[in-house]
């Protein structure tokens, strides 16, 4: 049997403004019969009254019927990469238990699927996606899925991450041809891993402005053989109790600013290999 290579698109949808781009970028999804996970801030955004789960909980509904994965990026997507790095474990619990009840308020279901905004998150937020009931997540940045251990502390939800460079951080300050975005991608992709890959973008206008683009993406994905997908797709592939242990470490991204969370060396890898 042939092995198919899987490419998860996770959607970040971090307010209202994003959430209008949702019913447009769906339509475009399903042209391409291309699966995805959207993570969204259910909270308020920077200006009062601008809660997802106020004024845009149909296409929530939509996304859900027809056959999406969503799960949560925080409360409020600005408080969160304001204030998530010093936080209290208080403070923490509040924030994904808000995200928690509104998600269940809208969709009738728990989450399964935790996405940390800016791939930033502390320890007690990290120990939340085990002891809430997430079975996925997305919070760092890496190259396969694993099982974290922040400070010896093993958190049995696996990780996700993402493994591939936003179309920002390829970017970087300039302005560059679309098309050479898309090559550059698309050399990222030549080779198929194992395990997949997981692409991240963030949903708004900007993204139906240029749809050529991201289906010319979608398009060249689908040449190399991948099967467009949700990352619970990839868990499928997947068994925790026989993935491996990553700690995981603090760190910078090539056209990124500011710190965030990365897969760093297998846990006990030095003990098990003394020099």
């Amino acid at each position: 049997m042939k092995f198919t290579p899987l490419l998860a698109l996770k959607i970040d949808v971090p307010g209202t403004r994003a959430a209008k781009a949702l019913p447009a970028l769906a339509d475009l999804l399903r042209r391409h019969q291309a699966g995805a996970s959207f993570a969204v801030s259910l909270g308020p955004g920077f200006l009062p009254g601008t809660a997802i789960s106020r004024n845009h909980s149909d296409i929530l509904c939509r996304l859900r019927d027809e056959g999406f994965e969503i799960g949560i990026h925080g409360w409020s997507n600005s408080e969160w990469l304001q204030r998530i790095e010093q936080a209290d474990a208080a403070w923490s619990k509040v924030q994904v238990e808000k995200a928690i009840t509104a998600f269940q308020k809208i969709l009738g279901l728990s989450p399964r699927f935790h996405a940390a905004p800016g791939w930033r998150t502390n320890r007690h937020a990290l120990r939340l996606t085990q002891r809430l009931g997430f079975s996925h997540a997305c919070d760092t940045r890496g190259r396969y899925p694993f099982v974290p251990v922040w400070n010896g502390e093993i958190v049995r939800c696996m990780q996700l991450p993402t493994t591939l460079p936003t179309l920002d951080e390829l970017a970087g300050k300039t302005k560059p041809d679309p098309q050479a975005l898309c090559s550059q991608l698309l050399a990222l992709t030549a080779e198929a891993p194992q395990t997949g890959h997981v692409f991240s973008l963030t949903a708004g206008p900007d993204i139906i402005k240029h749809s050529e683009s991201f289906e010319a993406l979608l398009t060249g994905w689908r040449e190399q053989g991948y099967e467009l997908t949700s990352i619970q797709a990839l868990v499928s592939r997947c068994e925790i109790d026989k993935l491996p242990r990553h700690k995981i470490v603090v760190g910078k991204v090539d056209g990124r600013t500011g710190s965030l969370l990365l897969q760093g060396d297998v846990f006990l890898s030095t003990w098990r290999n003394p020099t």
